[in-house]
């Protein structure tokens, strides 16, 4: 049996371990529902101008998206706790609608640090190279940022 040479040991390991911190930044939490996150509970609008649409409204239950072209109901989004990095301690909450890869878009609640403020971007879909986004989703990442109705 042979061994390595300690450095080898010493550079996998620290190239094993690098791996394993930088994974949880692209992790995100299955959730069963939006009920631990009442703070971000309510209806938000087109720059808060709750006559425009479309509109995202977050319940207990989950996220909807109306006034646009028909999407499912987000009753089982992916909290993405990590994805400003370990080290951030800001208010933004981060959170993918649907579970399913290609994930179409990615919802930051009080975006900018600025409370009842919600970004809609475009996530796996519309960068250099690569798919674009059904146009379906397309009319609430135009529609961004929202803001929470009165």
């Amino acid at each position: 049996m042979t061994t390595r040479p300690a450095f080898i040991r010493v550079l996998g390991a620290g190239l094993s371990m690098a791996l394993w911190l930088g994974a949880p930044h692209a992790a995100a939490l299955p959730l069963m529902h939006m009920g631990d996150f009442p703070a971000l509970h309510g209806r938000y609008a087109p720059r808060g101008d709750c006559n425009r649409q479309p509109q995202v409204v977050v319940d207990a239950a989950g996220i909807a998206f109306t006034g646009g072209p028909p999407l499912p109901r987000a009753d089982r989004p992916d909290h993405a706790a990590a994805f400003m990095g370990p080290a951030y301690t800001g208010i933004a909450l981060a959170f993918f609608p649907y579970a399913e890869e290609p994930r179409p878009f990615l919802l930051t609640f009080n975006a900018d640090e600025t409370p009842g403020r919600l970004t809609v971007q475009s996530e796996d879909f519309d960068y250099p190279g690569g798919p674009a986004l059904p146009a379906r989703y397309r009319p609430w990442i135009a529609a961004s940022p929202y803001a929470k109705c009165g």
